[in-house]
C-alpha cells in the first residue's frame, strides 16, 4: 500500500494512492461510521495513520465491499496536492558517510561505526516544493537517499527483529551546503548549521509500506539535475544496513512511529545553482521532484 500526505481546503490529511489517486481515510472513517454505527480510526497526521493501520487496511477493502463502484466516486480526492508524508512531531536521524565511495569522494575515511546527525522536521518539505536557496550558501548540494519509516515504538532493538520496527520506505533528499559543513568539521564543530536550514529536507512524494519491497538493500538509486544524472547506485552498497542502524541506534533512543532513519548517499555529489531542477529516483517507490530558487 502507498501512504500520502495531501492538502485539502488548506488542511493536511494523510490518505491511501492508488490506481494514480488520492483517497481521503478520515472522510471514509467518516461516512462508515455514520452507516455502520461503527467505530473507525480518527487519522489526521501520519503518525495516526502508521498507528491505525492495520484497523486502516480492513476499513478500506470493507469501504471498497459496501460502495464497490462507488468507492473511487466517494473517497478519491480531485487535484490532491501531496505534503510531505512526516508528521511535525517526528525525528528524522540520517547517517553520514554510509556508503564507501561517498566517504572517498569528501576525503574521508571509510567509518567502522555509524555517524549519525540530525535534522529537524520542520526542513521537510513535499515534492515539487521550492528549495529557496540560503542567502548565505555559497554551495549547496542535493543527495538523494533511501529513508527509513519506523512503525512502533522500540528500544533496544535486537538486529533479528529490527525489520519488524518498520513501516515502509520513501524518498529524501538531504541538502547540504557543503563549504559550510567543511568549514565547521575543520574546526572540529557539528555540522549541525549546513543540514537545518529552511527547506533542506524534501521527503516523498509517498511511503511505500514495506510488504510492496521485500528487499530494501537492492534498490537502484539516482538523482539528476537538469535532466543530467549525477548520482547513481544501489542500496546494496550501503555499509550499515537498515537492521544493524535500528539496532544501532535503539540503544541509545528510542524510536517511535513516523520517526525517520535517512540511511545515507551515494557517490557523485555535486553543487546545484538557482534554477536547477532535481529529481531523486528510487527503484520501487518513486521520484521526488524539487526545484532551486
Amino acid at each position: 500500500m502507498k501512504i500520502v500526505m495531501f492538502r485539502d481546503a488548506g488542511i493536511e490529511k494523510p490518505g491511501i494512492f492508488e490506481n494514480g489517486k488520492v483517497f481521503d481515510v478520515q472522510l471514509m472513517s467518516d461516512i462508515l461510521s455514520d452507516l455502520t454505527h461503527e467505530e473507525y480510526p480518527v487519522v489526521y497526521s501520519m503518525v495516526e495513520m502508521i498507528d491505525n493501520f492495520d484497523e486502516i487496511k480492513t476499513m478500506v477493502k470493507k469501504a471498497k465491499k459496501i460502495f464497490s463502484d462507488k468507492y473511487e466516486t466517494l473517497f478519491s480526492v480531485k487535484k490532491a496536492r501531496l505534503g510531505a508524508p512526516i508528521s511535525r512531531e517526528s525525528k528524522i536521524i540520517c547517517l553520514g558517510k554510509n556508503y564507501a565511495e561517498h566517504a572517498k569522494e569528501t576525503g574521508a575515511d571509510i567509518p567502522k561505526e555509524p555517524i549519525l546527525f540530525g535534522k529537524f522536521s520542520d526542513c521537510a518539505i513535499a515534492d515539487g516544493e521550492k528549495i529557496h536557496y540560503p542567502k548565505y550558501a555559497t554551495r549547496i548540494d542535493p543527495e538523494v537517499e533511501l529513508a527509513v519509516v519506523i512503525g512502533k515504538a522500540c528500544k533496544n532493538v535486537r538486529k533479528k527483529d529490527a525489520m519488524q520496527c518498520v513501516f515502509g520506505y520513501t524518498i529524501a533528499n538531504d541538502i547540504t551546503e557543503r563549504n559550510l559543513e567543511y568549514a565547521d568539521m575543520k574546526a572540529g564543530h557539528p555540522w549541525f548549521r549546513s543540514k537545518n536550514f529552511d527547506d533542506a529536507m524534501p521527503i516523498g512524494p509517498l511511503i511505500v509500506t514495506k510488504d510492496e519491497i521485500r528487499n530494501p538493500h537492492n534498490l537502484k538509486i539516482e538523482l539528476s539535475v537538469n535532466g543530467k544524472v549525477q548520482q547513481k547506485g544501489s542500496t546494496k552498497d550501503m555499509i550499515f544496513k537498515i537492521d544493524f542502524l535500528i539496532e544501532y541506534i535503539t540503544q541509545y533512543l528510542t524510536l517511535y512511529p513516523g520517526d525517520i532513519i535517512s540511511t545515507g548517499t551515494v557517490s557523485g555529489i555535486a553543487p546545484v545553482k538557482k534554477g536547477d531542477a532535481i529529481v531523486c529516483k528510487i527503484e520501487k517507490i518513486g521520484e521526488l521532484k524539487n526545484k532551486i530558487v
